[in-house]
């Protein structure tokens, strides 16, 4: 027999997600240590692959992939903190970002795809889609991690890219993508570059899109509900 607390134990799951997103956004911007900050970020992306399949049972063929991904971020992560060796972290730091574009990607259609299907409105659904929304900015700050990592030129920055350590710049573009997911647009730090400005334009529109879309989906199982 399943008792009360292990039966609602799955609807709690992407709420602990949200506050450890939340957390580390929080933490990585105070922490000196290089090594730490990507020791973190690995646990942080385990646990988010290990909900997602949680939720997403039917994902067997993906969940090699996924777990791939994240052995190359891991392995690109242990590559940026080599002291002393340029080289191999512009590497290791470009082979985290890419790992993490598709990654967040998939992880972030699990947990949509987890909400489209449940088609009812809970605890769970509801943080599922704050996770997923802040993976999604995530996902377009390695993009602008990427293009800084090969032209530091590609944003006009409060400090100068060459003069901020890797993990700061990593922060600074997770504020950079949230307020452009989310159209604020404050200024104190701008695209420059073309491919720059055209992924900040693209962010916007889908920050648009994924709201106008989750309150639509919320209405009708809000409804739903109503009439059942």
């Amino acid at each position: 027999m399943t008792r009360p607390s292990q039966a609602k134990l799955p609807e709690w799951r992407f709420l602990q997600l949200t506050l450890v997103i939340c957390g580390w956004l929080l933490l990585s911007p105070h922490l000196q240590d290089h090594w730490v900050v990507q020791l973190l970020l690995q646990v942080f992306l385990i646990n988010t692959v290990l909900v997602t399949l949680w939720a997403n049972p039917h994902w067997r063929r993906v969940r090699g992939v996924l777990v791939g991904l994240w052995l190359l971020s891991m392995a690109g992560s242990l590559l940026a903190v080599l002291p002393h060796l340029i080289g191999p972290q512009r590497i290791g730091r470009s082979l985290v970002a890419l790992s993490l574009i598709p990654l967040c990607a998939a992880l972030a259609a699990g947990m949509l795809s987890f909400v489209f299907r449940e088609r009812r409105l809970n605890v769970d659904g509801i943080f599922a889609t704050v996770a997923a929304y802040l993976l999604i900015a995530l996902l377009f700050a390695q993009v602008y991690v990427l293009l800084l990592t090969w032209n530091p030129d590609s944003f006009a920055l409060p400090v100068p890219a060459g003069e901020r350590p890797h993990h700061l710049l990593q922060h600074d573009m997770t504020y950079f993508s949230l307020v452009t997911l989310a159209t604020v647009g404050y200024g104190d730090i701008l695209p420059v570059s073309e491919t720059a400005r055209m992924m900040a334009m693209f962010e916007a529109v889908v920050g648009q899109f994924y709201v106008a879309v989750v309150v639509a989906i919320f209405v009708g199982m809000y409804a739903g509900k109503g009439r059942a």
